[in-house]
């Protein structure tokens, strides 16, 4: 939050939707809590990314990408010391993978990505479309429903985008 304005709220929204997803796929209470914690600290490796790069109003370019893609391993890398956070790791450095294996840092797919990992991947990007970002305004919630759905067997496990929509429904 000291880099960048929008992690407060952001990580709270997400922290609150990857619980109430977690819950929903029936995981156990140690999961809920692994994927609790790894929600609240899965952007911790921006700390390690310039202001300049985190808060330009336009278009990355592929190398300022390239130093973004960098954050799991570098918030990985801050909390491996801590012993009781050892659970959480693969949570926080695959939240970037893609169901489709287009993701980072590895490229893993579908199941291989761990299940705490891809429901933080879908609370994680639902939230920042719902957001003012530096380089665009936010998406209205149904612009972002939209964007997901579509993203459903891509980016996202159609199984938990279904599950997340109808934790959406319940909420309104």
């Amino acid at each position: 939050e000291l880099k960048d304005q929008c992690t407060g709220k952001h990580v709270e929204r997400t922290v609150r939707y990857a619980s109430e997803i977690a819950k929903s796929l029936g995981l156990s209470p140690e999961d809920i809590e692994h994927i609790r914690e790894a929600s609240i600290l899965h952007d911790l490796g921006k700390i390690g990314i310039s202001e300049k790069i985190l808060l330009k109003k336009a278009k990355l370019t592929r190398k300022e990408f390239t130093e973004v893609k960098k954050h799991p391993q570098i918030g990985v890398d801050i909390i491996r010391p801590i012993q009781f956070l050892h659970s959480i790791i693969p949570l926080v450095l695959y939240h970037h993978e893609r169901w489709d294996g287009k993701g980072y840092p590895c490229g893993l797919k579908k199941e291989e990505i761990p299940i705490g990992a891809r429901v933080i991947s879908l609370a994680d990007a639902f939230q920042a479309l719902c957001s003012d970002r530096p380089y665009r305004k936010s998406y209205s919630q149904k612009e972002a429903i939209d964007i997901i759905k579509q993203d459903a067997g891509k980016k996202f496990d159609p199984k938990i985008v279904s599950i997340f929509l109808k934790i959406l429904r319940k909420i309104k």
